[in-house]
């Protein structure tokens, strides 16, 4: 139970705080546009870009951290806010 909470709070907490930071950072969306505009294909497969980017995120960056045996809380850590991250961009897209 205790490495369940753990990771709740080493995932969760870090991409809440990111995304909310990126989408304070970037009121207006400009950001963003530009964003969208050196990659389209964001914009037009935003679903696909939300959901892909992250797992792919994730299976890298855990055999990285595996073979360089790097404490599990750091990749919780660094894959929350990258998710959350990616999760904000993807946000300020549909607005």
């Amino acid at each position: 139970m205790k490495e369940i909470i753990i990771a709740v709070l080493f995932i969760c907490v870090p991409m809440a705080v990111t995304q909310f930071g990126y989408l304070i950072l970037d009121k207006n969306g400009s950001r963003t546009t530009k964003i969208l505009e050196k990659a389209p294909a964001i914009a037009r497969r935003k679903f696909l870009f939300q959901i892909i980017l992250p797992l792919f995120f994730i299976v890298v960056f855990g055999l990285v951290s595996v073979l360089c045996k790097l404490p599990i809380r750091v990749f919780f850590a660094v894959a929350g806010a990258v998710v959350g991250l990616i999760n904000g961009i993807a946000v300020r897209s549909s607005q």
